[in-house]
């Protein structure tokens, strides 16, 4: 009797456990390490960087290609669940490219291979065969670099990059896979400003980024996956813009603003936010953006936690990458140990030595660039500087009003455009000065490194008035910059800052080279202006060059701004100072 109510017992324990469902296990957290670059813009070598600390000014070599892979590759061994991407723009604005073309970029981003990479709008800047032959040249066997943007549409059949779909050579996403999740990545390429500002054919177009990107995580999430990853080209502002307008949307990857963030107060550099910025989507979970600045010189590393599909955590830092090899800019001291151990605990710089194979094919490329930097194009006998207008006189500059090498600069453009009528070039459009002595193609292409080309835009004379208003207008106004002051060439105006916005230019007059003499601008007349696509694209306050430029009167020439200086400079045995100018007389704002 005993025994039966035992086994009685035990069958009723037994059907009771039985319908109890077992409990789904919790989510585990999932931690993921992004390692990026963006816009390092054909920037091979490594160059000086100069910064401040404790009252003292400092100079170390930083970046360079080999020295980025040698850290992403520290970071891949040090951290399970490794992405690394590219935020786009890997083409033009270096020397490396005018020599190379794509093939030397390609190499060295196939050996750190990317597991995906969004096309940025300097990839079109020789158009889209130009574009297809580097995305041909990206990826090989050992490394499938997904190629991306889901806002490109060039005609199917008509371009290189779309012979028989509209997939060929690249795609709107891709999914990995990383510690048994999926992850799907988007590319989006900034729209206006790429066809602007660069050499797209003129079949190919491009679509509203935010709305690419709304259809883009929609086919995600219908494949049940809800970890998304946008790797855009569209600025920094941007990604946070579009982050709050977007659902489902949890880390951004970003480029084209060349944004620094991070802490780098303590060395007198400015950055334009928290690395990483953390924002909320449309559904009002995290997002967490990161940027990692320009011209090979940052690696990011963003740390994620997953807590299932939303961001528990993000955090991480920016790298940026220097030497070891720290000298005072003047001046003596006894030792540099106190400012590397002020480097090594900031948590923003890194001392990394470069990576050994990708050193050794620089070695080989600096050869032939060398080869052709050096190419002396003329003398120069006194310094030709950068000079904002209004600000005291550089003794060593000359005397003049105006700046000289930004008078220099819009004549070259002229001599390359010369069906152009007059030229405009903004302050800021260059780097530096020209130094007395020898000046070479290499100094041509460091006095102008931003991969602009030169734009050839209809406009009336009204419009020109409205120009150089906006332009000087951003120039004076508190959030905007001295840079965008205009400098042009067969082109004159005389400034008064004490009178109001559409008040502050008159006289303004057009060389005649018929007549050989100075004519008033009229209203209704229309005139061809040359200048860098950079503001022709509305950059800098200059919004009716953009308005002009999507109206179809703007016209990329392709030619490259800095091989226009070198041709023009190499006309001359010496280079001189200009002793004309555009701005004619300069009343300062009151006091």
């Amino acid at each position: 009797m005993k025994q039966v109510v035992i086994s009685s017992l035990a069958l009723a324990l037994l059907s009771a456990c039985a319908s109890t469902p077992p409990q789904p296990a919790a989510p585990q957290p999932f931690e993921l390490t992004i390692a990026h670059i963006n816009d390092h813009h054909s920037h091979l070598a490594p160059s000086e960087l100069s910064f401040d600390w404790a009252g003292q000014a400092w100079q170390v070599e930083a970046g360079g290609f080999p020295r980025m892979t040698a850290m992403i590759d520290q970071i891949r061994v040090n951290n399970d669940n490794v992405l690394t991407l590219h935020a786009g723009d890997a083409m033009t604005g270096s020397v490396f490219f005018k020599r190379l073309g794509s093939a030397a970029d390609a190499r060295f981003m196939n050996d750190t291979c990317f597991d995906a990479f969004t096309i940025g709008n300097h990839e079109f800047d020789t158009g889209d065969a130009g574009l297809d032959t580097f995305l041909d040249q990206l990826g090989t066997a050992s490394c499938d670099t997904a190629k991306l943007s889901a806002n490109i549409a060039p005609e199917v059949g008509v371009s290189p990059l779309t012979p028989q779909t509209q997939t060929d050579s690249f795609q709107p996403y891709t999914v990995v896979q990383r510690g048994g999740e999926q992850l799907g990545i988007v590319g989006l390429t900034i729209a206006k400003r790429t066809m602007q500002t660069s050499n797209p054919d003129k079949t190919t177009r491009l679509t509203d980024e935010l709305e690419a990107a709304k259809q883009a995580v929609a086919e995600l999430q219908t494949q049940g996956i809800e970890k998304i990853i946008l790797l855009t080209h569209v600025q920094y502002q941007n990604d946070i813009d579009f982050a709050a307008k977007l659902p489902g949307v949890d880390v951004i990857i970003g480029g084209d603003s060349h944004t620094l963030l991070g802490d780098f107060s303590e060395f007198g550099l400015d950055a334009a936010g928290a690395y990483p910025t953390q924002v909320t989507n449309a559904e009002g979970d995290p997002v967490c953006i990161a940027h990692a600045y320009k011209y090979s010189q940052v690696v990011g590393e963003l740390q994620v936690t997953f807590d299932g599909d939303r961001i528990a955590d993000c955090g991480g830092r920016p790298h940026y990458l220097i030497g070891s090899d720290v000298q005072p800019k003047a001046g003596a001291v006894t030792t540099v140990q106190p400012v590397l151990d002020a480097l090594d605990q900031s948590g923003v710089f890194t001392r990394i030595a470069p990576d050994t194979q990708q050193q050794a094919w620089l070695d080989i490329y600096q050869q032939q660039i060398d080869a052709f930097a050096n190419e002396v194009l003329a003398k120069v006998p006194q310094r030709i500087c950068t000079q904002p207008i209004g600000t005291p006189r550089r003794a060593e500059c000359g005397q003049q009003q105006s700046s000289s090498l930004q008078r220099l600069i819009a004549e070259s453009f002229l001599a390359a455009v010369p069906e152009a009528d007059f030229a405009i070039q903004n302050g800021d459009g260059s780097r530096g000065d020209i130094e007395p002595g020898a000046f070479t193609v290499g100094d041509a292409y460091k006095l102008l490194p931003y991969g602009n080309t030169l734009m050839s835009i209809e406009i009336s004379g009204s419009e020109l008035k409205q120009v150089l208003e906006e332009a000087l207008n951003f120039a004076v106004a508190d959030a905007g910059s001295m840079g965008a002051y205009p400098y042009g060439a067969h082109i004159q105006y005389s400034i008064n800052l004490q009178q109001g916005f559409g008040d502050r230019i008159s006289d303004i007059k057009v060389w005649d080279d018929e007549q050989q003499t100075w004519k008033a601008v009229r209203p209704r007349d229309t005139y061809r202006v040359v200048t860098n696509s950079y503001i022709a694209g509305g950059q800098s306050g200059y919004k009716t060059f953009l308005t002009l430029s999507d109206r179809g009167r703007a016209h990329n020439t392709g030619i490259d701004y800095a091989q226009a200086f070198a041709d023009y400079v190499r006309q001359f045995n010496q280079l001189k100072r200009p002793t004309q100018f555009a701005t004619q007389e300069f009343v300062p704002a009151k006091e």
